[in-house]
């Protein structure tokens, strides 16, 4: 039982171990997008459990029963807010004269075509004649085309129809029960999992500290604290900023006549979820919105309101990437903001949505465990204090703080603080090993 491994046997476990734990990552890389969102669920309800367990002395289980239904219901009633303004629409729609939109159409391309044709286009004092691309186009509006004689198909060729379209139903059928099930199997693992990580969450981190030598151990729990107010400023830069965009549509949408300019405003402010691609998104319901209803109150016609709304949702996505994106998002983790572009790139065409959405924190951690390696390996402080343009301290925790208030609790007595990290029960143990 004394006996020691040599230094090649250790070699060689440890780099089996390796290959062994790729491979298992290797094995369940179709879950681990599943775990992530998981992972991100919990972190982000975690607050309002700290909040029920601390402030009205809610046991933790209950905390987080109370947590996730108070979230179910959220997600119910969120439909209602958008129910009115759909209803609104879909009357509108249906009571639109859609030969008449089509005939007005193509009356207005017809007289642009002839306008084209008789005057041409003149750019920078040189006269284009278009002949050859308007006679096309105005022989295939105003030809009627021939009238063909409908014709009833024989009865063998309707029954061989029928047994191809009940097949072809039948295949579309099963692929879309297939689909639908194993989403609503992610679904239910993706909650599971986020609740087992509230649940569990300190069995886990004392799982992993365990893991970590001795000697190493109280570094270790700084840089976890540090890793964790990395992904809270981020989230909490990810709603300002939702909720800004949000704010700026909807008060714009106010100000130009936008009909349910509320309503458009949230599907802005939500869809600022989904980088890049949100913005552009949200402005498809608002210019369908300004061509079919106009404006309440402006003096235009719907085809002018359209570009007016569409120049208002180009404003607000010019503040967003020149001013708001990099100011919220570039300071909540501490990124240069062409750091944070380019991540999102990376991130978007290595992972797709979810990698895009993460890149900036994914970043920011990254950072945070090469600047601790580095310094380790030059043998300095691994967490100096930071500070800001004006010479002060930064946000950050003192680590030598953190660092007491460990050795506080591997003693066993508890330590008062003004921000104390709320943990949940059974996570206060002693670790000696």
């Amino acid at each position: 039982m004394g006996t020691e491994w040599r230094l090649t046997t250790k070699y060689i476990v440890g780099l089996g171990l390796a290959l062994l734990g790729f491979y298992v990552i290797y094995l369940a890389r179709p879950v681990i997008p599943l775990l992530i969102i998981g992972a991100l669920i919990a972190f982000l309800v975690r607050p309002v459990i700290s909040f029920l367990y601390v402030r009205l002395k809610v046991p933790w289980p209950i905390s987080v029963l109370i947590t996730y239904l108070l979230a179910t219901v959220i997600i119910l009633l969120a439909p209602l807010i958008f129910i009115p303004p759909i209803v609104d629409a879909v009357n509108f729609l249906l009571g639109l004269d859609y030969q008449i939109l089509i005939d007005n159409a193509l009356r207005w391309l017809e007289n642009t075509l002839l306008s084209l044709r008789t005057f041409g286009l003149q750019i920078l004092g040189f006269d284009i004649a278009l002949d050859s691309i308007v006679d096309p186009m105005l022989t295939a509006i105003q030809s009627t085309g021939p009238v063909l004689t409908p014709k009833l198909p024989s009865l063998q060729v309707i029954i061989n129809s029928l047994g191809s379209i009940f097949a072809t139903s039948y295949g579309v059928a099963v692929n879309v029960v297939g689909t639908v099930f194993a989403a609503v199997v992610s679904f239910v693992f993706m909650i599971l999992s986020a609740v087992y990580f509230n649940l569990h969450a300190h069995r886990l981190y004392g799982w992993f500290l365990d893991t970590v030598p001795q000697a190493y151990r109280s570094e270790m729990v700084i840089l976890l604290g540090r890793l964790r107010l990395v992904w809270e400023h981020f989230f909490k830069g990810q709603v300002l900023l939702m909720v800004m965009v949000g704010s700026l549509v909807w008060l714009g949408g106010t100000v130009i006549g936008l009909p349910g300019a509320f309503a458009l405003g949230i599907i802005a402010g939500l869809l600022e979820i989904i980088p890049n691609l949100g913005p552009t998104l949200a402005a498809i319901p608002a210019v369908i919105v300004a061509l079919l209803q106009g404006s309440t109150y402006l003096p235009v016609n719907n085809f002018i309101f359209a570009l007016i709304v569409m120049a208002l949702y180009i404003l607000v996505n010019a503040l967003e990437n020149n001013f708001i994106v990099p100011k919220v998002l570039g300071e909540a983790v501490d990124l240069h903001p062409l750091i944070v572009f380019t991540g999102v790139i990376v991130g978007a065409a290595t992972w797709g949505i979810l990698g895009a959405l993460l890149a900036a924190p994914v970043i920011a951690s990254v950072k945070e465990i090469i600047s601790y390696a580095y310094r380790k390996i030059l043998s300095e402080d691994p967490f100096p204090p930071q500070l800001t343009s004006e010479g002060t301290k930064a946000s950050w925790p003192d680590p030598r703080q953190l660092l007491a208030r460990l050795r506080q609790r591997l003693a066993g007595s508890s330590v008062s603080s003004t921000e104390p990290e709320v943990l949940p029960p059974g996570s206060s143990e002693k670790r000696e090993s």
